[in-house]
């Protein structure tokens, strides 16, 4: 099990849920002992486990790895920050790599929770469960890296000339001033392969 600590609460800060981490796992376990039982996309040497839950701005954010996924999870932080929406609804959310759709669900297990596929099946690239933890580990550090940080060694692109403005100017005054017919601009892919 892997149940991180919930840090005390500041007094002027809003008071946070549980970390999910434990409860997650338990319930994962239950529904690979029942619902999932004897499916073939399950990973023989993959198990269940939650991995890295933490605090991130109102939510508690972390992977949980199963035989048969590995997801990120949002759950519940602080209560009022939460948007509990329809089953299968999308809410985009900003992390410091990018823009990260999570997918809403309701589960009489599990409860309500978001989350963002990572990997399905596992069978394909996962070795076995220790190798499944550590795709889980780097998956969320590479989420909080900003988009576009260069990896160590990268070559700088050298500098582009810029474009001269007045030569941009000239080519748009001259796309507005060239005549055209009402059916070439409603249909201009056909006047371009009749030019062709």
């Amino acid at each position: 099990m892997n149940e991180t600590k919930t840090p005390a609460t500041p007094q002027n800060e809003e008071p946070w849920e549980p970390n999910p981490a434990l409860r997650l796992e338990r319930g994962f376990e239950r529904i690979w002992k029942t619902r999932m039982m004897g499916l073939p996309m399950l990973h023989p040497r993959v198990r269940v486990q939650a991995v890295g839950f933490r605090r991130w701005k109102y939510f508690w954010l972390g992977v949980i790895v199963t035989p048969w996924c590995m997801n990120l999870i949002l759950s519940k932080g602080q209560p009022s920050k939460w948007k509990s929406v329809a089953e299968g609804r999308r809410l985009n959310y900003p992390f410091p790599a990018g823009l990260y759709d999570f997918i809403c669900v309701r589960d009489r297990i599990l409860g309500e929770y978001q989350m963002c596929s990572l990997m399905s099946p596992l069978d394909e690239v996962v070795a076995d469960h220790e190798m499944a933890v550590e795709i889980a580990k780097y998956s969320l550090d590479e989420l909080m890296k900003p988009a576009g940080e260069p990896e160590l060694g990268t070559p700088i692109p050298a500098f582009e000339k810029e474009t001269d403005p007045e030569a941009i100017e000239k080519a748009v005054s001259a796309a507005i001033e060239r005549p055209i017919s009402r059916r070439a601009f409603l249909s201009p892919r056909k006047k371009e392969e009749e030019e062709s």
